[in-house]
């Protein structure tokens, strides 16, 4: 938990809590602790576990709400914070969820009155946990409808369930199961009739129960079971676990933040190597290796026989050349003279080498060696450090004045530096107390930033010249004229470049195309996300080419999902005539970006044609 600062539980304060659902472990850990802590606690009857009230300090006054008022409820409340006490009011499930806070915070703020909600597990998820069901799966829903019918509280037109069915969304009906051939009446007016349905009773609870069946025969089983309260309705094809397609943030072509296309042939270095070389070491990197994730154990041949899952070697520095290109950490458990004379010839640059961690046998010294920031060298030290009990070694300077790193801040945001060389002149300004400027316009930085760095927003450009600077960063997709004064620039990965070419068309051909469109609109080609075709193309070599040479992964769409209504500026009839479908590189960048509009609708040049669509923020 290092860098997280644990917030204090405080005197004369309500804080409202979310129990979960009714599994007393389903419940957040600082919701426990302040029930622990509380002098007073107000809860929701039946609804919550009692199990959750069995740690309560001695002398701690429990009062259970079911038979109380608001008004006799918030006496309770205020009366224990005018005296000074912990006060927990703690509901079922999600307090910000049909849990009836607004209207007690609204008189808690009558008497200014300090508050603080922690939020719970809701049964919604907790159902869905237990069932082992993704309620929003690629290829499938991509949207959730938390809803209930309307009671002694009224629900909004707009919100009727039978013009919410009408989406065919993953969607969960609160508080209804009562009147579930109602339900099943309005569902039916949007859903197909063989739609998978689960009532889920008392989730959490001992005697939870689970009623699984289809819009056709769910309102029977139902009654069959006697649930007439305490339930929730599951709707949608989710609930049948099958995936149409694999979630692309897994899919080794598909490149995010954290990581790079492993296209083609497995481009990109794989998790830490443990290496050692005597007996001692080479316990002691056992015990690391099966402590941290990701992890390949190397050990002397000789050594090996006690470590079944080691990798045994003889030749100490063929093997060390291997781990450097191979993985994206190297810790050696050895001397530091032996790992220094073997590094010199294989280090290529600090945004290319992998982090390089040196442990002594005893596991009281954990130097981080290469790649500090942008490796993550510094990172993997504290956490070998944090097991073997020892001290980790961190000589950057930023690390040791306590101040930020730029490349490390540019790594953490998942942001590419397009002029590394910056990095090392803006640290050091930072180190002489110079002032630093940030031009983040789509805020892909700023929330990254400590709040102690001091560094000053930037509205717009212009104003690094206007404000005396020592330096500044620019982070956008587009490009410009940046200095003076010095600025690193950092290049979000916001753009997605849908294509469409002529069977044969040669890479360079088409990366002309690309090239000339972002020339001609401003655009960064380090800001690429992805590029985005009709699956047709996949087996297009100039595209393939070109995706090899970038390192860009590739999303490719079937006609069908082309087919999808969406207006798009340049329709195309000859297009429609040999595909079937519009559009190609509009229509592709549009779903790939998850974008309302494109940033540069279709460009023809030549045999290719190029659109550009910037990644909506989530």
């Amino acid at each position: 938990m290092e860098g997280i600062k644990l917030k204090r539980i405080e005197k004369s304060k309500v804080y409202f809590i979310g129990a979960g659902p009714g599994d007393p472990e389903l419940i957040t850990v600082r919701g426990a602790k302040i029930i622990e802590a509380a002098d007073l606690i107000v809860y929701a009857g039946s609804l919550v576990p009692q199990a959750l009230l069995s740690k309560v300090k001695e002398g701690a006054e429990i009062h259970d709400s079911a038979s109380l008022s608001l008004e006799q409820t918030h006496a309770l409340l205020s009366d224990g914070v005018h005296k000074g006490k912990i006060v927990a009011r703690v509901h079922t499930g999600d307090p910000a969820l049909y849990g009836a806070i607004q209207e007690q915070i609204q008189l808690l703020e009558k008497e200014n009155i300090s508050y603080e909600v922690v939020p719970g597990v809701t049964v919604a998820f907790a159902a869905a946990a237990t069932l082992g069901r993704q309620l929003t799966q690629p290829g499938g829903s991509q949207t959730l409808i938390l809803t209930r019918l309307a009671g002694r509280t009224a629900v909004p037109e707009s919100e009727k369930l039978a013009g919410l069915a009408q989406h065919q969304a993953s969607l969960v009906v609160y508080l209804s199961v009562s009147k579930i051939d109602e339900v099943v009446a309005e569902l039916k007016q949007g859903y197909p009739d063989d739609t998978p349905v689960v009532v889920a009773y008392r989730v959490g609870w001992p005697d939870e129960k689970f009623i699984t069946g289809t819009l056709t025969d769910i309102a029977q089983r139902v009654e069959k079971s006697g649930i007439k309260k305490q339930a929730v309705i599951l709707v949608g094809q989710a609930l049948k676990g099958e995936l149409k397609t694999r979630s692309k943030l897994y899919d080794p072509a598909f490149a995010h933040s954290f990581r790079e296309s492993q296209q083609e042939e497995g481009v990109g270095r794989q998790g830490v190597a443990i290496l050692a070389l005597t007996p001692g070491g080479s316990k002691l990197a056992a015990e690391i290796a099966a402590n941290l994730e990701k992890t390949t154990l190397y050990i002397p041949e000789k050594e090996a026989s006690g470590f079944p899952e080691a990798h045994p070697f003889t030749d100490f520095k063929e093997v060390f050349a291997n781990c450097m290109r191979k993985h994206e950490g190297l810790v050696c458990v050895m001397a530091t003279g032996i790992v220094v004379r073997l590094l010199g010839p294989l280090l290529e640059s600090k945004d290319k080498d992998p982090a390089v961690v040196v442990v002594d046998e005893m596991g009281r010294n954990v130097v981080s060696l290469v790649s500090g920031h942008l490796g993550g060298a510094n990172r993997l030290a504290r956490e070998v450090a944090a097991f073997t009990g020892g001290q980790a070694i961190i000589t950057t300077a930023t690390d040791v004045q306590g101040k930020i790193s730029f490349d490390q801040l540019a790594k953490q945001a998942g942001l590419v530096i397009e002029n590394l060389h910056r990095v090392k002149t803006l640290n050091m300004a930072l180190l002489r107390e110079g002032q630093i400027g940030v031009y983040d316009p789509g805020e892909s930085l700023r929330p990254h930033i400590p709040e102690t760095a001091g560094l000053e927003i930037l509205e717009k450009p212009e104003a690094a010249r206007e404000a005396g600077l020592s330096g500044w960063i620019y982070v956008d997709d587009m490009l410009g004229s940046f200095e003076p004064p010095p600025c690193l620039i950092l290049r979000p990965r916001s753009l997605v470049v849908g294509v469409g070419c002529k069977r044969g068309t040669k890479a360079a051909e088409i990366g002309a195309a690309v090239d000339k469109v972002f020339e001609d609109h401003n655009l960064s080609l380090l800001a690429v996300r992805n590029l985005a075709t009709v699956e047709l193309k996949e087996d297009e070599e100039g595209l393939k080419e070109l995706l090899k040479l970038h390192h860009w992964p590739a999303v490719y769409y079937s006609v069908s999902e082309l087919q999808t209504p969406l207006p798009v500026p340049s329709p195309s009839e000859k297009v429609r005539e040999h595909l079937g479908v519009e559009s190609v590189c509009e229509k592709a960048a549009i779903l790939s970006a998850c974008a309302e509009e494109l940033l540069v609708p279709k460009q023809i040049l030549g045999n290719v044609t190029v659109a550009v669509a910037r990644v909506a923020s989530s």
